[in-house]
């Protein structure tokens, strides 16, 4: 009873607060009923992994810790993303039973199952601070070597990762034009009912166009990293993530949020260096030469072209709602996603602002920015990666930017080195938290 009493003297307590201080007018916003229950908190991912992360990092460097071989280490990260896959497989099973070969399952199968998924779980769990250690020591390796630890050879901000599912992100633009106008970061996991439901009350009440879509990682600290992709996918990430981190103390990261094109240029450059990092991290670790085309081979005509037909989409909405035409252009984005689901590439919704969004990334092939041939130019002006982050992470405006490359268009292009691959992967995206 007296701890009911307390709970109930608790309640009156906040109620009067909140009425004494002014709060009493508070009116949610219809972005804020939109999306009660689904919000995710970056305050209380850091709060909760933090601290563990760096306990852990502690533990390891006592001296009556010993630490595994490396190759011990190493197969606990192949181990690590391999029993990743192998669970996905397993919760697929269970929630889509028809789609195997066997139809529906029984309750014996069911709880086998279930029994299989918690012992894989608990081998996850049980190796996971290990593997985040390894790759995030293989990471600050590579950047050691190209040039980006301190004087006294330490890597800041220090790698931090944390393998987990990523959230959502809720983008939102104007109908009339494409604009990032708001993004709200939204737990991970929401279903495509969800999904809708919240799309579809902004659509109503706000008049604009939102999508909910799926993260590959956010820069928060320690980054979250989807693990469900596999093993390359993460270091990738993890490297792009990183270099978000790294950008914050430089003028280019403190400009992120300063318009459209300074959150281009900073994505596109995370993007090209993050891709760097990784695929060198990745031949380190598993032994295997990554090898990414540039433009390629012309396009065979009778060949459905994803990056072509995207593209295409993408300029023919900009002139569209740059007539005026909306209603039009929402139909045209409608039946273009229904074109590429029919050549096998399924997109849940293409409306202003799924081009808002991807369009950040100007290596995508949702976007029509210029970035990303600017920033190749720098990067091939560049000696070495630690000259390209060095030089990109000083512009605080895209103006400067462009000034620098004019200034600079006469200077001899540096050694020739593999391109990136381009194209719109709808996994490989981040949250930059602003």
């Amino acid at each position: 009873m007296p701890k009911l009493w307390r709970r109930w003297l608790l309640l009156v307590v906040l109620a009067l607060t909140v009425l004494l201080t002014g709060f009493g007018d508070y009116r949610p916003s219809s972005l804020d009923l939109a999306v009660a229950g689904h919000r995710y908190s970056t305050a209380g991912w850091e709060v909760s992994h933090l601290a563990d992360k760096w306990v852990h990092k502690l533990w390891d460097i006592m001296p009556w810790t010993s630490e595994p071989a490396r190759e011990v280490r190493i197969a606990q990260v192949v181990e690590f993303f391999d029993i990743v896959q192998e669970l996905n497989d397993l919760e697929r099973r269970i929630l889509f039973p028809q789609s195997g070969a066997g139809g529906t399952l029984s309750q014996n199968e069911v709880r086998q199952l279930t029994a299989e998924i918690d012992r894989i779980k608990e081998r996850r769990r049980a190796i996971q601070s290990q593997v985040e250690e390894t790759i995030e020591s293989e990471i600050s390796a590579v950047l050691a070597q190209e040039g980006l630890a301190s004087r006294i050879g330490l890597i800041f901000p220090p790698v931090d990762a944390v393998f987990s599912g990523s959230p959502n992100v809720l983008v939102l633009s104007p109908r009339d034009r494409i604009d990032r106008m708001e993004t709200v970061l939204l737990k991970p996991g929401l279903d495509d009912l969800v999904r809708e439901r919240i799309e579809d009350a902004m659509f109503r009440q706000e008049n604009l166009a939102a999508l909910v879509e799926s993260t590959g990682g956010v820069a928060t600290y320690p980054s979250v990293v989807a693990d469900s992709f596999g093993l390359r996918f993460a270091i990738t990430t993890a490297s792009h993530e990183w270099l978000h981190q790294w950008f914050f103390f430089q003028p280019l990261g403190q400009h992120f949020w300063d318009n459209a094109d300074m959150t281009t240029l900073n994505e596109t450059a995370a993007t090209i260096a993050g891709r760097e990092i990784g695929d060198r991290v990745y031949t380190a670790i598993t032994g295997e030469m990554v090898v990414r085309n540039g433009v390629g081979p012309a396009a065979d005509p009778e060949t459905f072209s994803f990056n072509e037909e995207m593209r295409e989409t993408r300029l023919r909405t900009e002139e569209l709602l740059a007539q005026g035409r909306i209603g039009e252009a929402e139909a045209y984005m409608e039946e273009r996603r229904l074109f590429m689901v029919e050549n096998g590439f399924f997109i849940r919704k293409i409306n202003q602002a799924f081009f808002a969004f991807h369009g950040s990334y100007a290596t995508s092939a949702a976007s029509i920015s210029p970035i990303d041939g600017q920033l190749e130019q720098l990067r091939s002006r560049s000696d070495t990666l630690e000259d390209f982050l060095k030089k990109v992470a000083e512009f605080g405006s895209y103006g400067d930017f462009l000034g620098y490359l004019d200034a600079t268009r006469t200077q001899a292009p540096a050694a020739l080195r593999p391109q990136p691959g381009y194209g719109l992967d709808f996994a490989q995206i981040d949250g930059m938290v602003r």
